[in-house]
């Protein structure tokens, strides 16, 4: 596993396992993806994108089951962010 992926790897599971806050996350998540620097293979850069776009569409005021396409509850961001740490641990191996 490259130093890359485990800081993102780091930085989900602290957000999932309620180790750091959603705002934190928010700030910490946005900080690291735009300050890419290393080239991404397609599958890596659709999964932390897709993290990313998850990220973008998170309201604190969003309740579950009242998400839209442009707005996600925290319930909805965690879960999201759980399949991309899924995805990320398959092919890390």
């Amino acid at each position: 596993m490259t130093m890359f992926t485990y800081k993102y790897k780091r930085l989900m599971e602290d957000f999932i396992n309620e180790v750091i806050t959603v705002e934190d996350f928010e700030r910490d998540y946005l900080n690291m993806f735009k300050n890419v620097t290393e080239k991404l293979d397609n599958t890596l850069f659709e999964i932390l994108n897709g993290v990313f776009e998850a990220v973008d569409c998170y309201w604190h005021e969003c309740l579950p089951g009242q998400e839209t396409a442009f707005e996600i509850s925290e319930q909805q961001l965690r879960k999201e962010v759980n399949e991309a740490l899924v995805n990320l641990n398959s092919i890390d191996e």
